[in-house]
């Protein structure tokens, strides 16, 4: 485990205690690079990320514990959920759509680069930082135990390589080409 665990508190807007969990410095640096909060399972000791997805103004370490500071409420891009009844099929051209849509939207903040924004960080630190991130995603996906861990861990592993699409200056419909090459 990478150093002292600390309480790291996350707080609204409005000075609420929206929740506290446990962390280390590894932790809470994961937190500010992902814009989200990572916290050590207390029964596994694993460094994982939250289900729950906040709105996050920014973060702070204090002497003793950590701090995230959110809004107060849940960011609906991240918590947008579709129920999906057992045995129902989803078309292809949904999950492309989604997928072009978010892309859209990379390609807005590579060009924008606006301030505070996670996904400028990436692009400001070049596209070797950009390959080593969605590496660890990729690695950090291998290492899921449960179906949770490994829905949130595929979806940063398709997000990290959608940024590196667009550093690279490959559009996704060139991967669908080449995937239905693939048939």
């Amino acid at each position: 485990m990478d150093g002292k665990i600390k309480p790291f508190i996350i707080i609204t807007e409005g000075g609420r205690i929206a929740e506290t969990v446990q962390t280390n410095p590894k932790g809470y640096r994961k937190s500010i690079e992902n814009n989200s909060i990572w916290a050590v399972n207390p029964e596994t000791g694993r460094l994982l990320p939250l289900s729950a997805h906040y709105n996050i103004i920014g973060f702070s370490e204090k002497e003793g514990w950590y701090e995230a500071h959110i809004t107060d409420t849940v960011d609906s891009d991240k918590s947008r959920t579709e129920a999906v009844p057992d045995g129902r099929q989803i078309p292809a051209e949904a999950g492309s759509a989604v997928i072009e849509s978010l892309f859209r939207v990379i390609e807005k903040r590579r060009k924008e680069l606006p301030e505070g924004s996670y996904t400028t960080h990436l692009f400001n630190s070049g596209l070797s930082k950009i390959k080593k991130k969605t590496g660890e995603e990729a690695i950090e996906l291998l290492l899921a135990e449960t179906r949770e861990e490994t829905i949130y861990e595929a979806t940063d592993l398709i997000y990290h390589l959608l940024v590196l699409l667009s550093a690279s200056g490959i559009e996704p419909r060139e991967i669908f080409e080449e995937l239905r090459n693939r048939e």
